[in-house]
């Protein structure tokens, strides 16, 4: 089977066949192989990449129309050299193709070598092909500039808002998160109209006002449950007076809570003297809520 040595344009489409197929064309496969010296050992052989061909073809250009030419070829050497030198100079990617074979690579076409041999006007050319890889398209990840570490939020609002009381709250917590400043829980209870700020409740929505707002409220002072040390005021701790008995109310809903809240408020209101409020207040608020649970079973 005759063989035909075509070289095809991929950017334009054209195609190229060469007018007089040579006696042989140059064609490598596989992969490289890596020879490393090893001390003590000697030699060792180690597969390497995939390796890439290069060659050379070797053909004939005639100038007159000989019997065995290709079909279509042009017996003009001019043409087929412009075509191949502009191609080799574009660095346009062709197909080499070797029709009965596999071959069919992409190639970059060398400096083409031509002259002429005898006084025939033929013209014998040397083309240097170099087979060439697409590079799959790489998903470059989006560098963006280092940041610093984010900065913790302040915990002083800027501007008035609501928190949502949840299970084991205390307005001294609340005001620790939000105002860094527990003992602010006083004038908070003030700002929500709560006579008691050890009663709170969850579901219960607390304003919090902007902190230098909530600085011009009035305190509402805790109720004094009986030997509750003053040294823990004195030390900046959390007043042992100022827990919610969240341990009971969060068993209640918003309504039930609200009425144990007002049952201790009321006893309070009635007291006669701050003196005299301790042991009673602390009772008072641990019947009033054992009173709501009785009522709601």
């Amino acid at each position: 089977m005759e063989r035909i040595i075509i070289l095809k344009n991929t950017d334009t489409g054209q195609a190229l066949t060469l007018p007089v197929t040579p006696s042989s064309y140059p064609m490598t496969a596989g992969r490289a192989v890596e020879r490393l010296d090893m001390a003590q050992t000697g030699q060792i052989a180690l597969p390497g990449l995939k390796e890439l061909f290069t060659g050379t073809l070797e053909f004939m250009l005639p100038a007159l129309a000989y019997p065995f030419l290709t079909a279509g070829a042009v017996a003009d050497p001019q043409h087929y050299i412009e075509q191949l030198t502009a191609w080799s100079a574009d660095a346009n990617v062709c197909r080499y193709i070797v029709t009965g074979t596999d071959i069919n690579a992409p190639v970059l076409l060398g400096p083409l070598e031509y002259g002429e041999a005898d006084g025939t006007n033929d013209v014998n050319c040397k083309l240097p092909l170099y087979e060439y890889r697409y590079l799959d398209e790489v998903q470059v990840e989006k560098v963006t500039q280092n940041t610093g570490r984010a900065v913790e939020a302040t915990s002083q609002p800027q501007t008035a808002g609501s928190y949502t009381v949840v299970k084991g709250d205390s307005l001294w917590a609340i005001c620790k998160k939000f105002y860094g400043d527990g003992s602010l829980a006083y004038k908070l209870a003030t700002a929500n109209d709560i006579k008691n700020p050890n009663l709170i409740y969850p579901g219960q929505v607390l304003t919090l006002p902007d902190k230098n707002a909530l600085a011009g409220y009035a305190a509402t002072p805790a109720p004094v449950v009986s030997g509750a040390s003053s040294a823990s005021s004195k030390s900046g701790d959390k007043p042992s007076g100022l827990s919610t008995p969240i341990e009971l109310t969060d068993r209640l809903d918003p309504q039930a809570a609200a009425r144990a809240q007002a049952a201790v408020d009321e006893r309070v209101a009635k007291a006669e003297a701050r003196a005299a409020i301790g042991l009673n207040v602390g009772l008072s608020a641990q019947a009033a809520v054992q009173a709501a649970l009785s009522g709601r079973s």
